[in-house]
């Protein structure tokens, strides 16, 4: 197998998820977009007409903006971009990912204006959005992806942004980073929104906690709190951390680990709030899915409530609000914490999501390419489709050029880097 290299995946524990690394324009200038599995576009962020400095504005200062004015090979329909800077435009440009450089990627640009701007990549089931842009320049063989994050040994909750590396890899899986197999869950009925099958959780409290719980009020030991409903389709999120159940339920989370939230006049429920220091008790939250159980510190759930902290959190699991004016499809939603400690493999051709639990202790890496027939994600458990009408680009006369730094291009697939020999060559390795 060839030395690869994969970029670093950064948390944004507030606002945001996964951030891939990259970096656009040339000379290259470097950022972080927020990964979005439901969007297409790529969005970053820009100067603008104010000149804004990205030390000014928090996230741009973490994960950085783009300049085009200092591209050489930026380019835009917008004519007088340069002078009127517009709040926003589109144009074309480089975009480098680990050692892949992709040329004519569509760009939409926004300027630096506010508290919660950030930079975007779309990676949705949408034929526009990036990982099919990756295919049609025959650079992975399939609209698919996989990420993880590393394991950490302590994580620190009133950090901010809240770091932990991991992988991206377009068009396959690296099976070292998970303990299988890949519990897989079709989605296909609620495209673009990926969802998995939830039907509760359990609550493992700490023996060693010295509050009153539900978990041990009555018992001479702890026992598991089950919160558990009718099977029901979870949206699962990429882009944003907070995770909503039901009402019953999330209240029983909450009762089992002594915290409480009040509902306000518009009927929203704020996230509980307690001192970070609880951090050190050890319960866990077992999620389940399907037929599968992932089990998750409830740590992962922790983000601080002010920067600095002050020495508070939120704890990010939410009651969820009924919209009654657009009602949502999902009685739940599962943020991209729950993601810290699982590994996702998703395709596009089967529309099927798998999971499974990080591995804490991973070897030497061991990359499949996530193929067309089943199980499309390789070594998966799961209603796989027997065969699936694979993707494949519109023929077209535009020429688009891509190259990489060791001279792997799109007409020499099988010299992709971290690729094993007996895979086709069509995994792309960034980093998160």
């Amino acid at each position: 197998m060839r030395s690869h290299s994969v970029s670093n995946i950064h948390f944004l524990t507030r606002q945001g998820g996964y951030n891939l690394n990259v970096s656009i324009g040339t000379p290259p200038q470097s950022l972080a977009l927020l990964v979005d599995a439901q969007a297409t576009g790529i969005h970053v962020l820009y100067p603008g007409a104010d000149s804004m400095a990205c030390s000014e504005e928090r996230y741009c200062s973490f994960y950085g903006q783009f300049d085009p004015r200092g591209s050489s090979s930026f380019a835009s329909d917008e004519e007088d971009w340069r002078e009127s800077r517009p709040e926003s435009f589109t144009g074309l440009d480089t975009l480098t990912l680990g050692d892949s450089k992709v040329t004519n990627v569509s760009l939409g640009l926004v300027t630096v204006d506010g508290i919660s701007s950030y930079s975007s990549i779309g990676i949705g089931p949408h034929n526009t959005s990036f990982v099919y842009q990756l295919v049609d320049r025959g650079l992975i063989s399939t609209p698919s992806f996989s990420m993880w994050r590393d394991p950490v040994a302590e994580v620190d909750v009133e950090a901010d942004p809240n770091d932990t590396p991991g992988g991206i890899i377009f068009g396959g899986i690296n099976a070292a980073k998970f303990n299988g197999p890949l519990h897989a869950f079709s989605f296909n009925g609620s495209v673009p929104t990926m969802t998995v099958p939830v039907r509760g959780v359990q609550v493992h409290v700490d023996p060693a906690a010295s509050f009153v719980s539900t978990a041990n009020a009555s018992t001479t030991g702890t026992t598991p709190i089950n919160a558990t409903f009718d099977e029901t389709p979870f949206d699962l999120q990429t882009r944003y951390v907070t995770s909503y159940f039901p009402h019953d339920t999330a209240t029983a989370i909450y009762a089992a680990l002594n915290m409480t939230t009040t509902r306000r006049d518009d009927g929203y429920y704020p996230p509980p709030e307690i001192p970070c220091s609880r951090s050190s008790e050890n319960h866990t939250i077992t999620f389940l899915i399907g037929s599968a159980s992932f089990e998750i510190p409830w740590t992962a759930f922790l983000t601080s409530t002010n920067i600095p902290s002050n020495g508070q959190c939120y704890f990010q699991i939410q009651i969820r609000t009924e919209d009654t004016e657009s009602p949502s499809p999902y009685k739940g939603t599962l943020g991209s914490t729950i993601l810290s400690y699982l590994y996702m493999a998703v395709d596009y051709n089967s529309m099927m999501v798998g999971l499974a639990p990080v591995n804490q202790n991973p070897g030497n890496d061991e990359i499949l390419e996530i193929g067309t027939e089943a199980p499309q994600l390789p070594g998966a458990e799961g209603d796989f489709p027997e065969t699936v009408s694979a993707y494949t680009p519109a023929p077209t006369t535009e020429t688009v050029a891509t190259e990489t730094s060791d001279g792997w291009a799109a007409s020499m697939r099988t010299a992709a880097p971290g690729v094993l020999p007996a895979v086709a060559g069509a995994v792309l390795f960034g980093l998160i």
